[in-house]
């Protein structure tokens, strides 16, 4: 047993030995070195680098005409919304108070037109033809589009494209003064062409006011009289349309119109009488919403812009209180009124067209004709939907509610512009006496051949 366990022992101990030199490498049997861990600790960076791009701001024009110092107010703060919500964008506003759409067209020849104007449904032709407007539908959705009455579309519209949208609408209805009406015996306002004749002789007898309030010319003013008593709605676009003229329809309504101001204002002033016809110059007025502010006439027959100058020129001179609004007086075939509109067009030719449209689109859209039409009662919302809006004037409500048997938009033909300014200017000339009616009328035929002609 003891020989077994020495040699089990030996074994033992060699196995030790053995197992120590492996340990150590190198076949060497002092202490092992101690064991070193080494750590490899891998770090990952990660550079950020932020640009700073500074925008530069886009400065854009936008011009147009005014109806009074509350239109220009109006806008100023609307293009002070735009602004914030788009700080790269200025807007400068331009008011262009005569001769509007010949001086945009003058600008384009002098390459300085502003990027954003007014264009009226009676120019729009002309312009498109010039090619001096950018094709609205290239840039708006058609769902944006959609939110506007078709009816005033119409005349922006060419070979499929739509050319402008417009910012609003008005119609014409009749302004008249309660107190005056009072005064005068008059319970109710006139509902016929003849009737209106005669309130303002009778209001002029008895008030020492003249009872009407027209515009010398003014031929956009005298077709719902003549469509009215059964003349066809006029429309020239070749030269032989100039025959509207010859209606006898025509002829004699204009004969009456004419006759208006040269026996209410001129004949009567002969006579010693206080005239019961006049334009606004004649008792110091600078358009009908003065004269009619003023109190200085009993009627006027204008469009829903009037109704805001009133209320923020002439705040004590109350709706319903003292003045009121009607239907525009009927005719034998019916009652006919004016529809007006404008678009905020775009310049073909300007140089930011993207942040023409932002400024386009805020002030049509459901936004700003909500804050400028709506809200600030400028005059109808030309997006559907605010018909029955809460926040809508009640001066605004009425007029919609007036029913008509036709409603023309203010568009006779490829340049109804033109002829609307010419057509005024020789019934002007009529109404001052300096020649006929039917002198006026063969002026009107003639400026048709010659503007149609080419």
């Amino acid at each position: 047993m003891k020989k077994a366990y020495s040699f089990i022992l030996v074994s033992v101990l060699l196995i030790a030995v053995v197992a120590a030199g492996c340990i150590g490498g190198g076949g060497e049997t002092s202490s092992p070195p101690p064991t070193t861990v080494t750590t490899t600790k891998v770090e990952t960076q990660t550079k950020i680098q932020t640009e700073t791009k500074v925008q530069e701001k886009v400065f854009i024009r936008f011009a147009g005409w005014s109806a009074g110092e509350t239109e220009m107010k109006n806008y100023q703060r609307i293009i002070g919304e735009f602004e914030q919500k788009y700080p790269n964008i200025g807007v400068k506003y331009e008011v262009i108070p005569q001769m509007f759409h010949e001086n945009i067209l003058a600008s384009f020849g002098a390459g300085v037109a502003p990027d954003v104007f007014y264009v009226d449904s009676s120019w729009a032709p002309i312009f498109i033809d010039k090619g001096a407007l950018y094709p609205i539908s290239d840039l708006a959705d058609k769902s944006f589009i959609d939110q506007f009455y078709p009816f005033l579309l119409k005349p922006f519209m060419k070979d499929g494209k739509l050319y402008g949208l417009p910012k609003d609408w008005s119609m014409l209805a009749l302004f008249y003064n309660k107190k005056l009406f009072e005064q005068a015996g008059l319970t109710r306002p006139p509902q016929t062409w003849e009737e209106l004749e005669e309130y303002a002789k009778i209001i002029a007898d008895k008030t020492g006011k003249p009872g009407l309030a027209i515009y010398l010319g003014g031929f956009n003013r005298y077709v719902p009289v003549a469509v009215s008593n059964g003349a066809p709605k006029p429309w020239f676009e070749k030269p032989e349309d100039a025959s509207w003229f010859d209606n006898p329809v025509v002829k004699e309504t204009l004969t009456w119109y004419i006759n208006l101001y040269k026996k209410g204002k001129i004949e009567r002033e002969q006579q010693g009488k206080t005239p019961y016809v006049v334009q606004p110059s004649d008792v110091g007025a600078g358009w009908l919403g003065d004269a009619f502010g003023q109190q200085q006439v009993a009627m006027v027959i204008s469009g829903n812009w009037m109704i805001p100058f009133l209320a923020d020129q002439f705040p004590d001179f109350k709706y319903g209180e003292d003045w009121d609004i009607a239907p525009v007086p009927a005719g034998k075939k019916g009652r006919v009124t004016m529809a007006y509109t404008v678009i905020l067009g775009i310049n073909a030719k300007t140089e930011h067209p993207q942040e023409a449209w932002k400024f386009v689109e805020f002030v049509l859209g459901p936004y700003g004709q909500k804050e400028l039409v709506v809200k600030a009662g400028h005059t109808l919302p030309s997006i559907k939907g605010f018909e029955n809006d809460p926040d809508m004037w009640p001066q605004h409500k009425k007029t919609l509610s007036f029913k008509y048997d036709q409603m023309i938009v203010f568009l006779w033909g490829p340049k109804s512009g033109v002829l609307e300014g010419k057509f005024s200017d020789a019934m002007a000339s009529a109404m001052r006496g300096e020649i006929t009616v039917d002198e006026a009328i063969e002026v009107m035929k003639q400026i048709v051949q010659e503007e149609l002609s080419s």
